[in-house]
């Protein structure tokens, strides 16, 4: 068991709110099943924070507006990116915060974001953790802002030698002042089918195939009501999809998946809403370290409730070539902690692409890692001790030097 309490972040102003909510509670579990003290941090639609043991409860959330007030130990807070302020700034009113009183000293030794898209998976809480020089899970600023950025997500791997689709972007400006020349030149460039992606957001939103210009033209609304830029790629007939996970450092790869039952790609009810088993209660619940623990109602759901064949039957030849440019491609953004990453193949054609990668939270990739033998749990532990160890890494570097420049 562990002594140091982890905060873990879910909710978030993001279009993939529900998704996070979902991966917070399955990475709370996990963390109580690992023996970690665990401090839930949820942030509402809105953009509010709110601290304390009672947000572990899924039926806090179902209904489309959040509830503090008689919630018992909940508090409204703030991280504040002061790094010599040491505790959560905690707001009057909500949860005996009042005025007059004194406020809990609210901590964590470590941070956990689970804040799908944007405002948490994009490098932006990431800044303020760096700024409130916090230890936290998962890939700094820059690779997490690649992670989410396809379209420059693209250029730097292309940049490392590594295979990926060709695409073309479009902002809303240049959209809504010429969308006929756009179009042609999506057309001139590709053939129908296409794909049309917000560029920075996940879980499917917004994710449209498209097969002529009516459908491409409603695509791109689409994705720009959704997003401030989107992009156009070449539509894949004839393949598979292989996913593979990479943790670290120092850099491993897991067993590789094969997605199953699905055409074209992969929507967000697929992937969050196929899990076999509803949403449920999950007040704190564990059961344990124990390699018998059950898995959670919240641990079911998702992405891991996916029809898929682990390891994926694609030979070793493959399966390696897979492995060793997934972890390429981590280092080429310079990721952290855990990342999926997520692969086209074409047989007939001997073709094998990348589509993307999904740094934390986009996805933890528990379930890989249990092919390896490492549990849900001991993944989590894992991911605690490396983003300690970058944090510890970083006291040696200088951040001031005396420079005179202001003495006369």
């Amino acid at each position: 068991m562990s002594n140091q309490t982890v905060a873990v972040l879910f909710g978030g102003r993001s279009v993939e709110h529900e998704v996070s909510v979902i991966s917070g509670h399955q990475v709370m579990d996990a963390l109580d099943q690992a023996g970690f003290p665990i401090l839930p941090i949820y942030i509402t639609k809105q953009g509010d924070w709110y601290a304390g043991e009672g947000l572990h409860n899924l039926d806090l959330y179902r209904e489309q507006t959040f509830h503090a007030a008689g919630l018992k130990n909940v508090y409204r807070v703030s991280l504040s990116p002061d790094r010599s302020v040491r505790q959560l700034v905690v707001h009057p009113g909500v949860g005996g915060g009042l005025l007059g009183t004194k406020s809990p000293k609210l901590w964590a030794d470590v941070f956990l974001p689970v804040l799908h898209g944007t405002h948490g998976e994009d490098g932006s809480m990431q800044g303020l953790f760096e700024l409130a020089d916090v230890p936290y899970v998962g890939s700094g600023m820059l690779a997490s802002a690649l992670g989410m950025d396809k379209v420059r997500q693209k250029r730097v791997l292309q940049q490392a030698g590594i295979p990926v689709l060709d695409c073309l972007e479009v902002t809303r400006a240049e959209w809504a002042a010429d969308r006929d020349a756009f179009l042609e030149q999506a057309e001139a460039r590709f053939h129908y089918p296409v794909m049309v992606k917000p560029v920075c957001l996940g879980s499917s939103v917004g994710v449209s195939r498209c097969a002529d210009r009516p459908a491409l033209t409603e695509a791109i609304d689409l994705a720009l009501e959704l997003d401030g830029r989107a992009l156009v790629e070449e539509a894949l007939v004839d393949f598979i999809e292989i996913n593979c996970s990479v943790m670290g450092p120092p850099e491993r790869a897991s067993a590789c998946e094969q997605p199953m039952g699905y055409e074209a790609v992969l929507s967000f009810d697929d992937k969050y809403k196929h899990g076999g088993k509803k949403l449920g209660k999950a007040s704190g619940a564990g059961s344990g370290a124990g390699s018998g623990a059950a898995r959670s109602p919240a641990q079911s759901a998702g992405m891991a409730g996916l029809r898929r064949q682990i390891p994926a039957p694609i030979g070793d030849a493959l399966t390696a070539q897979v492995q060793e440019m997934a972890v390429a491609a981590f280092r080429a953004i310079d990721a952290s902690g855990v990342v999926r990453v997520d692969f086209l193949y074409q047989a007939a054609k001997k073709r094998l692409l990348l589509n993307e990668i999904n740094t934390t939270p986009g996805s933890l990739s528990f379930y890989l890692w249990e092919e390896e033998g490492l549990r849900f749990d001991q993944l989590v532990k894992k991911l605690v001790e490396i983003a300690l160890e970058r944090h510890e890494e970083k006291r040696v570097t200088l951040y001031s030097f005396a420079a005179n420049l202001l003495t006369r």
